[in-house]
């Protein structure tokens, strides 16, 4: 991390453990910390002149990626979401924007942050940070999300595959375009129980004109019967996987992928909650459906930092 830090390096490592062993609150706060030596000047013109080489602290975070951290069927499982910065009283700030905070309930005045990281293990808050951008207030968090994924795949720090897992927000063509030109990277994204996708068209009949670009239309509210089904046992929960093949979105029809509906069953076979689970799944359609099931709810991970 010391070498990503082009100008003002020490200054800057010091800043970073100081934010790490107290809480911190202003700048001035910061150089309170016994590991900032300097006086609180140096604080700020650290945040001021302080210069990050982005492409050496990549790759200090991929090594410092655990060995331990999990993979599900051979795929490395990274999960992608904002958070915010509440910030209602700083009126001079710049950019500052309004931005819905889910605790609160309502919009607030702050800045909005765009992260993607390594899950390590489920159910633990042990989140390993490879990208972290300010979404500014005239871009979308599927915009700065598409930019991360590409500086992902452009790390060839790993031989395992990846997937970026996100919930229904980033089920939109400004993210899920990027993995049209990836290799080795998919994405697994929620969706919500109200969209429809389309199948593949039907063959040319010779006639003049464009051939079709979708088949027929694959509504989740009313699904035809599945193509692959099972019952699968996963942390003491029964869940239902059903799964649709070769089926794509009206606004981005080169991305084909898989649908899979997830339900929880209750002891007499009925679904626990009232609406299931739907993902949508970019990578090759002959993975195990709990292996998609289990890459979701891993994402949960990401929310418990």
């Amino acid at each position: 991390m010391h070498a990503s830090f082009t100008f003002r390096a020490d200054a800057l490592f010091e800043l970073v453990e100081a934010v790490l062993l107290i809480p911190v609150r202003s700048a001035v706060e910061a150089s309170l910390s016994p590991t900032f030596r300097r006086r609180f000047a140096s604080v700020y013109d650290a945040l001021r002149q302080g210069r990050i080489d982005r492409a050496t602290l990549r790759a200090a975070l991929a090594a410092a990626e655990p060995e331990e951290a999990i993979t599900v069927g051979g795929y490395a499982v990274y999960a992608i979401d904002t958070t915010i910065d509440p910030r209602p009283d700083a009126e001079t700030l710049p950019d500052r924007g309004q931005v819905y905070s889910t605790t609160r309930g309502k919009a607030v005045a702050g800045h909005q942050f765009s992260w993607l990281g390594r899950i390590i293990a489920f159910g633990q808050s042990w989140f390993a940070p490879r990208e972290v951008d300010r979404v500014l207030t005239d871009r979308t968090p599927q915009d700065v999300g598409a930019e991360q994924v590409q500086a992902l795949a452009t790390q060839d720090d790993s031989s395992s595959p990846k997937v970026v897992v996100g919930d229904s927000h980033y089920a939109r063509r400004t993210f899920l375009k990027v993995f049209l030109d990836l290799k080795s990277v998919y994405a697994l994204v929620r969706l919500a129980c109200n969209r429809v996708l389309y199948g593949p068209p039907p063959p040319k009949t010779g006639k003049r004109g464009r051939p079709r670009v979708h088949g027929g239309k694959f509504r989740l509210k009313d699904p035809s019967p599945p193509e692959r089904r099972s019952e699968v046992s996963l942390f003491g929960h029964t869940l239902r996987l059903s799964a649709w093949l070769n089926l794509h979105f009206k606004e981005l029809p080169q991305l084909v992928g898989l649908v899979l509906c997830v339900e929880f069953l209750r002891a007499d076979g009925t679904p626990r909650y009232k609406r299931p689970l739907w993902l949508f799944w970019s990578g090759p359609q002959d993975i195990a459906l709990i292996d998609l099931a289990l890459m979701y709810l891993l994402r949960f991970g990401i929310e418990m930092v």
